[in-house]
């Protein structure tokens, strides 16, 4: 009988820790923080970070947003329901960026925290479009406009205002097999009408976004994954970095991205995305993600570890004012020289 209760408090305990582990949090204050900043003068390039990979980029003339989720869904949803858009939550998101207008929504991949809302946001904003074939997919699925889409080339210079972007091919960071099955790894073939499994809304291409303006110029990397030598032709002084399980990858891993992507583009500055807990609703307090699902100061040591400039962290729904460029960005993969 002693054996009996031995056993089943030794199987209480095993299952306790993962439990507690979804309610132990690493703290970003520890980390050094994006100074705070005056107000923007005209013509300079603002960058919010609105939780995951979803960043207001503008120049108070033109505004461009990644991704745009706002939805947020918990995870007794994502695991217990379908899931669709939110769109009191996402007027709730606009608003509190004071997004009136946008004119570009770029989708960095298509899974469900990535595109779910982007078509929604498109046609808040008069937005177009921008990603893949199954971003494309998502938005017919939510009955965009087709003209107002766009399915993507990389290397292609795409311009809105004095902004220049570019998708770039990249991968998404590797996942646990099982959650890679739930999440889904493959392509959208069919219009994705909501609501809809999580596994629905599947990976498709997944881009790194070159952003370049006479006044900042950055990189921004939706998932902690690197396609070698695509960055390599490109310049961009800050590097919005996701950060979600780099450090569950090896020494190797860590080393190969930061070099394919941050170092590649010679980035000063390291601001980390997409640490944030995104099953919560959006707010300036919003803490990481729990220790059972990811451990955000192993990754952001990951990144710290590989890279010699400024690592700061940018709270959520905060804005930095970026500097001009150190030089003249390298024209694209296979374009004329820039002029």
């Amino acid at each position: 009988m002693k054996r009996l209760w031995l056993f089943l408090g030794i199987l209480l305990l095993v299952l306790a820790i993962p439990v507690a582990l979804l309610f132990v949090y690493p703290n970003p204050n520890q980390w050094q923080q994006v100074p705070a900043q005056p107000a923007a003068q005209p013509g300079q390039v603002t960058v919010t970070w609105l939780g995951t990979a979803t960043l207001l980029i503008s120049d108070g003339k033109t505004h461009l947003l990644t991704d745009g989720y706002f939805t947020r869904s918990s995870l007794d949803q994502i695991l217990l329901s379908d899931l669709s858009s939110d769109p009191q939550r996402i007027q709730q998101g606009l608003k509190q960026a004071h997004i009136d207008n946008l004119d570009a929504v770029m989708v960095l991949h298509s899974h469900f925290d990535h595109a779910m809302d982007s078509a929604r946001v498109a046609e808040l904003t008069g937005a177009r479009l921008l990603g893949s074939h199954s971003t494309a997919m998502t938005a017919k699925g939510a009955h965009l406009d087709d003209h107002r889409v766009t399915t993507v080339d990389v290397h292609k210079p795409y311009h809105f205002g004095d902004f220049t972007v570019t998708f770039v091919p990249a991968r998404h960071v590797p996942l646990p097999a099982p959650v890679e099955a739930l999440t889904g790894k493959g392509q959208i073939h069919q219009p994705l009408e909501q609501p809809a499994p999580v596994g629905a809304w599947q990976e498709g291409h997944c881009y790194a976004l070159v952003i370049q303006h006479p006044n900042g110029s950055l990189l921004i990397q939706g998932s902690a994954g690197d396609v070698a030598g695509a960055l390599d032709y490109y310049r961009a002084d800050y590097a919005f970095v996701a950060s979600a399980s780099l450090g569950k990858q090896s020494e190797h891993y860590q080393k190969t991205f930061m070099d394919n992507t941050v170092n590649a583009v010679h980035a000063r500055t390291v601001i980390p995305i997409h640490w944030d807990n995104f099953f919560a609703p959006l707010s300036a307090n919003v803490k990481p993600l729990p220790l059972l699902l990811d451990n955000m100061d192993k990754s952001f040591r990951a990144i710290t570890s590989h890279f010699q400039g400024d690592f700061q962290v940018l709270p959520p729904t905060h804005t930095m004012t970026l500097t001009p460029p150190a030089g003249p960005a390298p024209a694209p993969p296979g374009s004329a020289p820039a002029r």
